[in-house]
């Protein structure tokens, strides 16, 4: 289906996909799994599975971290691959959380070191997104800047210095195409 669009560049504005030709209402262009993602538990009371995301009264607690949280323990154990980095970096910082945008961060750069190449590059990669760091004002800087640090103090179990980061990785440029 990638003849029905294709990728552009408008200036100042991004990246965007645009049809090439008439479409029919409804017509389902692509489908693909999200690069990574977090739930943020920081400003809503909703409970969701951290892998599914299925809103739940019940759910069972990761027995490593008791932070994330699973259906069940097929949902736990589907999730194991991607949750067993961060269950490291939330156990070593506990009791304290970061903000789901600090976790975040730390799951593309475990996504990067783990898998630098994304299945659906063909449309965009994470390298595509748009920072917009120039634009952003000294005050903005200053406050990715903390959430880097934050990053650097969540993920040292893991990745004790830049050097284990995925080449050419800047931390604020990740900060600001994800915030």
């Amino acid at each position: 289906m990638a003849q029905n669009y294709e990728k552009f560049s408008s200036p100042g504005k991004g990246n965007g996909l645009r049809a090439t030709k008439d479409l029919s209402l409804g017509l389902l262009l692509g489908s693909e799994m999200p690069y990574v993602y977090t739930l943020c538990r920081e400003k809503s009371k909703v409970n969701a599975c951290d892998h599914c995301l299925r809103r739940q009264d019940k759910l069972l607690r990761c027995s490593q971290c008791k932070f994330a949280r699973y259906c069940d323990s097929r949902c736990q154990r589907d999730a194991w691959k991607d949750h067993k980095r961060e269950c490291i970096c939330l156990k070593d910082v506990s009791p304290n959380v970061p903000t789901a945008l600090v976790r975040l961060v730390g799951k593309i750069i475990f996504n990067l070191l783990q898998q630098p190449v994304c299945p659906s590059e063909d449309l965009y990669s994470i390298y595509d997104l748009e920072s917009h760091i120039k634009e952003l004002s000294q005050d903005i800087k200053e406050g990715l800047g903390h959430l880097a640090t934050t990053l650097q103090l969540y993920l040292k179990k893991e990745i004790q210095d830049v050097s284990q980061l995925p080449p050419g990785f800047n931390i604020l440029e990740y900060f600001g195409k994800t915030a």
